[in-house]
């Protein structure tokens, strides 16, 4: 097989917490940034990463949010991880993870979220095994900002793999950006935080609704 890396969005992706994410957003910064409450559909039309321009895009000042930016990230995470608790893999994440470990295809996390909370999920979720590494924020404070490409180069740099061995998965925009600049094969997946019109308009290689389409997808690439 040509593929020897699967590079995995998080949230929304592998984690089907989606409803986790809006549920904690809208107990803590929605009201924090003084906001109404924001519906499922307001949220996949506006998110964005930084988080400051997916509330710009709600209408909020980028300087209201400068001013509240700090508290914003540990209120987030003190209501979200509760809801996340209770909150499971995508429905096929777990067997796919489980063939590509039996054909000797790598996967990693790559997200905003943190280092701690993706661990602690992966050990809840019992599966810790099947990723080989998770490139993600180290605390809370730093959850809304973003590095995720300069965190991928490195590790693809570093671990020596080509751009056309690696295939880079998420539900939003921002993963489509992320392989297209680094030259990899780019997957997008719906139901997640970002609309199915805003995944079309990235313009990923492959559009999917389920994980399951994903092994088609790279069985295609060997």
């Amino acid at each position: 097989m040509n593929i020897k890396l699967v590079v995995w969005d998080w949230n929304g992706t592998i984690l089907n917490d989606t409803r986790a994410v809006l549920e904690a957003a809208n107990a803590s910064e929605v009201p924090l940034l003084n906001l109404p409450p924001v519906t499922l559909q307001q949220m996949r039309e506006s998110y964005e990463v930084p988080i400051a321009k997916a509330y710009e895009n709600l209408g909020v000042d980028p300087d209201v949010f400068r001013k509240k930016s700090a508290e914003i990230g540990p209120l987030f995470h003190k209501n979200y991880e509760p809801l996340v608790a209770k909150s499971r893999t995508r429905p096929g994440s777990r067997q796919l993870l489980h063939s590509l470990k039996r054909r000797r295809v790598n996967s990693v996390i790559l997200s905003n979220h943190t280092v701690e909370g993706i661990y602690f999920q992966l050990s809840r979720l019992k599966l810790g095994d099947l990723f080989d590494d998770v490139l993600a924020n180290d605390d809370a404070l730093s959850s809304h900002h973003t590095g995720k490409q300069h965190r991928l180069e490195t590790y693809l740099q570093n671990k020596h793999y080509a751009p056309s061995e690696v295939v880079i998965i998420g539900d939003t925009p921002e993963e489509v950006k992320i392989g297209r600049s680094l030259g990899l094969h780019t997957v997008s997946i719906s139901g997640g935080m970002c609309s199915r019109a805003r995944l079309v308009a990235a313009k990923p290689d492959y559009l999917i609704s389920s994980i399951q389409q994903a092994s088609t997808i790279i069985e295609g690439l060997a």
